[in-house]
């Protein structure tokens, strides 16, 4: 094999390697199942008319601290009233 074949050869295969993925995700039958504070944060989107600041104050003690969060409850019992959607 001349030097050209083989240095053409070598370039392939670097090419090949290339496009693999760096990691690759076990294969699972099921999907995982959303946790209870994404679903309240879904819930909480879908209806009610939130502000920004809210939302992510909210976000912020339910989703990143794990807190309990009774959504509905704290939103009934401000003193300005949220908008269902």
């Amino acid at each position: 094999m001349s030097e050209f074949s083989m240095s053409r050869m070598h370039v392939q295969q670097n090419q090949t390697q290339a496009m693999q993925p760096l990691y690759s995700k076990p294969p699972t039958s099921d999907p995982q199942p959303l946790k209870e504070s994404i679903k309240d944060m879904i819930r909480l989107q879908k209806y009610y008319q939130v502000s920004d600041e809210l939302f992510w104050e909210i976000f912020n003690a339910r989703v990143l601290l794990n807190e309990h969060v009774d959504i509905d409850n704290m939103l009934t019992a401000m003193p300005n009233p949220v908008a269902k959607a």
